[in-house]
């Protein structure tokens, strides 16, 4: 998913929500001046913030001190990157402070809504158009995620309210994302887990997704989906093939890259 800094913590986004009414008409006849319906909309980021604290009697006692902290690092690092991931998708409903997400900004009628009818165990698949105009996060104050440029040596606390010292630095940044056009979206909801008379992700159903999203006059350039869908897809793809041959895991389809991620639950309302 693309990436914008922008200066300060919030933006202001006009956007055209209407095309003006245009005719033919005869000679010697005038047609009705209109104009496009524009709204503006305000995409705000959020802190994220995490203390990383390491004992001092560790990182003293290491060979490689660099690295010892470096592994650390990493490990925040990348929790970072899965929380913003659950928070792409379910906004508040994975951290009421945080940014809304795709479920909150996108259009939940018909019009961008494949319904596979599923009752329990229920995930999504999601059809996105990435890009500045259309789906990408935010990061306030002209930077992205960043830690300090130097580890301070400070007194911290255990959970009983003991002191010790450790080695801090701390992992910040401000994180949003935008849905800057309601038609970059399209979501295939209520999609079960496998078994006999379950609603499973099959071609059928993407081809209903990307209907949608082509009445808008767009292509999708990505499709989201976690591994448990893209197995059903794989298997739906096995079951029908004549010769039983084991189909190969999907990459992509119709042209438009598959990316599997973690960050779409098996277990959503």
């Amino acid at each position: 998913v693309p990436a914008d800094t922008i200066v300060g913590t919030t933006m202001e986004l006009t956007v055209r929500t209407g095309l003006p009414s245009v005719r033919f008409r005869n000679a010697n006849e005038g047609v009705a001046r209109s104009k496009s319906s524009y709204e503006t909309r305000t995409f705000q980021t959020h802190i994220l913030d995490h203390q990383v604290a390491v004992d001092a009697q560790i990182v003293d006692g290491a060979r490689d001190k660099g690295r010892l902290l470096e592994n650390h690092t990493a490990g925040v690092m990348e929790a970072a990157m899965q929380y913003i991931g659950s928070q792409f998708y379910y906004g508040t409903g994975n951290d009421a402070k945080g940014f809304p997400g795709l479920l909150a900004q996108s259009k939940s009628g018909a019009a961008h809504t494949v319904d596979a009818g599923g009752a329990g165990n229920k995930t999504s698949v999601w059809f996105l158009r990435l890009g500045r105009e259309c789906v990408e996060f935010l990061f306030g104050n002209s930077q992205t995620i960043r830690l300090q440029d130097e580890w301070q040596l400070e007194t911290v606390y255990d959970a009983d309210g003991n002191p010790y010292k450790a080695y801090t630095n701390w992992m910040t940044g401000r994180v949003g994302m935008r849905l800057a056009n309601k038609n970059c979206a399209v979501r295939i909801k209520n999609v079960e887990e496998s078994g006999a008379n379950k609603k499973v992700v099959t071609d059928p159903l993407l081809y209903a997704a990307y209907e949608k999203f082509t009445e808008f006059g767009m292509e999708p350039t990505h499709i989201f989906m976690n591994g448990r869908s893209r197995e059903q897809l794989r298997n739906s793809r096995t079951a029908t093939n004549p010769s039983g041959t084991p189909a190969p895991l999907p990459t992509e389809w119709e042209g438009i890259p598959i990316i599997r991620t973690s960050s779409i639950a098996s277990d959503e309302a």
